[in-house]
């Protein structure tokens, strides 16, 4: 018998008063999670004043998060120059391998132009710093991890390979794991892929076959939009009340990572709605 907290009786009484309640969590099958790291930071950091390092961060964080608000991707948590996003949560996502593909493509070209503007206000070399991003499609489990600070975090092998996928790319590349390409190939979109000669080496995880996503083919695949259209083109739902993005909103070193990461605790609805515009 369960009581009004989730816990069973027995089990309700054998813990401390602030475990009697059930934790919020769930494994969520499908999803695909990028990390996105910055090539180049820790030496061009070392040389600059520690307000010009968070004007840096904060100039490319808002504009990724910005794009992740447009394609549904839900920000996990920026851990230094390390952001991490997924697609898939908190509510299922069809096509969230494409949605992430696409999210990490427009941060490619945003990286580029943000670090070309602020060049003039960061000094020299500021433009030669790149985006190195990796990809993983696979299952999670995430909830709230409740203390202090009560944070929503993901566990999961999927969250490793993701990080691997990152830490083994290059740099101005998006790298992505054979369960992301094959999710991405058997939904028609080959094209964007291209095979890694080889494969990488994988801590953990040996030899590992990888692809790479050629951005210029994804992003012509994509329908040129202004911030000030409208609306967006969209295919037809393959599931009632969800549609797979057929736009491209025009949005204004290796690292070993732990297994888990943090992210907000409350978390909006609103900011997963499926029928968005641009």
């Amino acid at each position: 018998m369960e009581t009004t907290n989730g816990r069973r009786d027995g089990e309700a009484a054998a813990l401390p008063a602030h475990l009697q309640s059930k934790p919020i969590a769930d494994v969520f099958p499908e999803t695909t999670v990028m990390f996105g790291d910055i090539a180049g930071f820790t030496e061009w950091s070392s040389t600059r004043d520690p307000s010009d390092v968070f004007t840096l961060l904060e100039a490319l964080y808002y504009e990724f998060d910005t794009i992740a608000k447009r394609r549904r991707i839900f920000k996990v948590e920026t851990i230094g120059d390390c952001y991490v996003a997924v697609c898939g949560l908190p509510n299922p996502t069809t096509h969230h391998y494409i949605n992430t593909a696409r999210f990490a493509s427009d941060c490619m070209v945003k990286m580029g132009k943000v670090t070309k503007d602020l060049e003039s206000v960061l000094g020299a070399g500021t433009a030669d710093l790149g985006l190195r991003v990796g990809l993983h499609s696979g299952p999670v489990t995430a909830g709230v991890l409740r203390g202090e600070k009560s944070r929503f975090q993901l566990f999961g092998d999927t969250m490793n390979t993701a990080s691997r996928m990152e830490s083994t790319g290059l740099k101005n590349q998006i790298q992505v794991s054979e369960a992301t390409a094959n999710r991405l190939m058997a939904a028609g979109k080959s094209m964007w892929l291209q095979e890694r000669e080889g494969g990488v080496v994988a801590k953990g995880k040996g030899v590992m076959k990888t692809f790479l996503l050629v951005t210029q083919r994804l992003q012509a695949s994509c329908h040129s939009v202004s911030t000030t259209a409208s609306s967006c083109s969209f295919s037809e739902p393959s599931v009632a009340g969800e549609y797979e993005e057929d736009c491209a909103p025009s949005l204004h070193e290796s690292h070993e990572r732990p297994y888990s990461f943090t992210g907000n605790a409350t978390l909006n609805e609103d900011e997963f709605d499926d029928n968005i515009s641009c």
